[in-house]
């Protein structure tokens, strides 16, 4: 006999392979449980067939006694091990119902450890051949079934019925694929040990199959627990690679408000601090110069102050939420006017309770635009509209500055891209409307739905 012997060498190797795998994917601390506990079932079924193989090859009726009861032992082993993964699997862990079930797997293995001839057969009088089909034999026993054989079959059944038992409440919990991969794989290590029953009661003539049952539950489960295991490192990555970009994005946030304070609130408040200093020497001589600079520095004063409350209001999520959209922008164009000097008309109709990502989008779209503006625009007035009613909301945003061709590819400096996929993120249209000379129109609607 060599071919039997040799396919299950070859699946014994895989299963012992498959146990080191998941094993060595415990020590990594992804589920470590689950896979701790396949893992050593793979490792018992690769000794279970391996003690079939030294079944086959007895050719006394002691040294089949014994390799018989080494093969029952580690299939009760088996057994509970598949119970306790199914358990962890469908994390269905009722664990005092575990205990029972194992403790009829204990009480088998007892019985056939004190049996002399084992919990099968209650007395084995000779060995017979049985022909197999491809023209090899196989060691078979002659002998009386234990009536003790029962306990076996009464523990087989009850496993199953605790194993389908969990797959049907993981499949009601909504895992519902994970649930029939564990259920295929369970019929096909049942059906196979089943047969194997048929073959110990002498109603079959064939080889035990139950070890090809149990290559096919290592496989099928052993790709399932894979599968998860990757998507479970494609999660980490991703939030490893989310948290970065929010890391990135909360630094480059912290460069932009440094260089605001910098550009705006620094800036303001060193004009204000100068003119204080000149103003007690200028009063004397010419009191209606500092007349003009004490207004100048109140508008300083009040232009800095807003530009606080723009920041502010940026750096505190609630400042968006808690404030209708005309305010903000009225609040935005207010600290604008008092750092960069120029008139800014802000017009608010029909103000109204926004989403906070639509304030959101219509404020920075404002912001990117006013600070184009004061780059590049070299205007002197700029209006700021925002009308709002049931259909739609719309900001128009319009300098009469020296403008630029919208199809200069230069321009995209500008931001106007940023400022378009933002109103693309919200589903609002955005439109910009320039010409070299003539000022520059920006629109951006949001209808309701």
């Amino acid at each position: 006999m060599i071919l039997v012997p040799t396919i299950l060498d070859i699946v014994a190797g895989i299963c012992l392979y498959t146990g080191f795998l998941h094993l060595l994917i415990t020590s990594r601390g992804l589920k470590p449980a689950l896979h701790f506990c396949f893992g050593l079932t793979c490792l018992v079924i690769s000794g279970y067939i391996l003690a079939l193989i030294t079944q086959y090859k007895t050719i006394n009726i002691d040294d089949y006694i014994s390799a018989k009861k080494l093969v029952t032992s580690l299939g009760y082993i088996s057994g509970i091990l598949v119970v306790w993964f199914v358990a962890l699997y469908t994390n269905i862990k009722q664990v005092r119902v575990i205990l029972v079930l194992n403790s009829l797997y204990l009480i088998s293995l007892l019985i056939n450890q004190i049996s002399p001839t084992g919990i099968l057969y209650s007395h084995i009088s000779s060995l017979s051949s049985i022909s197999l089909p491809w023209g090899e034999s196989i060691t078979h026993p002659q002998g009386i079934i234990n009536p003790l054989f029962i306990v076996q079959l009464l523990t087989l059944n009850s496993n199953i019925s605790y194993c389908f038992f969990a797959c049907y409440r993981q499949y009601r919990s909504g895992e519902k694929q994970a649930s029939l991969t564990l259920v295929l794989s369970l019929i096909l290590l049942i059906a196979t040990v089943l047969c194997d029953r048929l073959i110990d009661l002498g109603k079959l003539k064939f080889i035990y199959i139950a070890g090809f049952g149990f290559l096919s539950f290592v496989m099928i489960m052993s790709l399932s627990l894979t599968n998860d295991l990757m998507q479970v490192v494609k999660l980490r990555q991703q939030l490893l690679e989310s948290d970065h970009l929010r890391k990135i994005a909360v630094e480059e946030e912290r460069n932009r408000l440094a260089r605001d304070l910098h550009d705006s609130v620094s800036q303001t408040l060193f004009s204000v601090a100068t003119i204080a200093e000149t103003v007690p020497r200028v009063w004397q001589r010419h009191p209606e110069i500092a007349q003009e600079k004490l207004e100048e520095l109140a508008g300083l004063a009040q232009g800095a102050l807003a530009e606080m409350r723009s920041l502010l209001i940026e750096l505190r999520p609630s400042g968006l939420r808690d404030k209708l959209l005309g305010e903000l922008l009225k609040q935005l164009t207010k600290a604008v006017q008092g750092r960069a000097k120029i008139q800014i008309i802000t017009t608010v109709t029909g103000d109204q309770p926004l989403p906070e990502e639509v304030k959101l989008v219509f404020y920075r779209v404002t912001q990117e635009a006013l600070n184009n503006i004061i780059k590049y625009a070299q205007s002197t007035q700029v209006d700021v509209t925002f009308q709002g009613n049931s259909e739609y909301i719309k900001l128009s945003i319009f300098d009469n500055g020296c403008g630029f061709d919208v199809k200069d590819t230069s321009s995209g400096h500008l931001g106007i891209e940023i400022m378009r996929e933002r109103a693309e993120s919200i589903g609002a249209n955005f439109q910009l409307e320039s010409s070299p000379g003539k000022g520059t129109k920006i629109v951006l609607i949001l209808v309701n739905k």
